[in-house]
């Protein structure tokens, strides 16, 4: 009896965020409430015997009108459902038709800057299924976008946001060495090499900017935690993506004056890289990022 009438209200008022967003609200509580049992109950939304309560209905209003709480919705379905087999491909599906238009928001001007909640919400969506689903995500054709993404996302100066997308980072390449007992653990490995032999370099470029030039000092936690990830799948790779980054970096003022010298650019480079906790990369980049504020 619930459904039909959250599915009438959705159909009614699409366009109105408030309305949508408290519809999503009653069934993150009705999935939260009857958990897996939910499956029976939420039979007329299932692709399949998938439990995707953004059933192709919900996909069409996220199409027309990209409220972020259907990406938050998302998040909770992987949250309940993601390590049960039969619904993995329905949810990778529901992730790929999310991410759609997502992505076509995000591409207007300013559309990280404009639309800080539909970061904060699909990089939650995102961490989840590495949380609960890692090699199908890893395996899926949308996973290199979604960490294009990531790394634009990276620069978003919103407090929320950006913890969402450092989580989603920090998780994903944690998968790459997380639970080395389980038997899925060579194929996360392998599958994580793929992706950071693809983009560590340019993850870890834009990190490097990203402390220096556009975040505030409070980030800089998270931040030093991707660092640290990356450095525990490869030190001897991340030595090299980290020089290159460093020669990246400007140093001259654009008045012409030294803004960091080459000695304080090899002692960050030896600080980081021979760091034997993730606080002491902590330290260091709070130490180096000084130079360029």
């Amino acid at each position: 009896q619930i459904w039909p009438v959250l599915s009438e209200t959705l159909n009614k008022h699409s366009a109105d965020n408030r309305i949508v967003e408290r519809c999503c609200r009653c069934l993150r509580f009705a999935v939260r409430c009857v958990g897996k049992g939910s499956a029976a109950l939420l039979q007329p939304l299932m692709c399949g015997a998938v439990p995707a309560l953004l059933s192709p209905q919900m996909v069409n209003v996220y199409r027309e009108h990209q409220h972020s709480c259907f990406l938050y919705l998302g998040s909770i379905l992987v949250d309940e459902y993601g390590m049960e087999e039969g619904c993995r491909q329905g949810l990778l599906d529901m992730l790929q038709a999310l991410c759609i238009p997502t992505f076509q928001l995000l591409e207007q001007p300013n559309g990280l800057q404009n639309h800080p909640d539909t970061v904060d919400d699909l990089f939650r969506l995102a961490a989840r299924f590495i949380q609960r689903s890692p090699v199908t995500l890893l395996r899926s054709q949308v996973m290199i976008p979604i960490l294009q993404w990531a790394i634009a996302a990276t620069t978003l100066d919103h407090r929320d946001a950006n913890c969402s997308v450092m989580k989603f980072l920090r998780d994903l390449i944690h998968t790459g060495v997380a639970n080395d007992h389980e038997e899925d653990f060579e194929v996360r490995k392998e599958l994580i090499n793929q992706v950071m032999t693809q983009l560590g370099q340019q993850l870890v470029n834009q990190l490097l900017q990203t402390c220096c030039f556009c975040l505030p000092p409070y980030t800089l936690p998270d931040v030093a935690e991707v660092l640290w990830e990356i450095m525990q799948i490869d030190r001897p790779t991340f030595c090299r993506w980290l020089e290159n980054s460093l020669k990246g970096l400007p140093k001259e003022t654009t008045g012409g004056a030294i803004q960091v010298t080459h000695k304080q650019l090899t002692d960050f480079h030896k600080q980081v890289t021979s760091a034997e906790e993730c606080k002491q990369v902590c330290w260091a980049l709070r130490d180096f990022t000084r130079l360029f504020r």
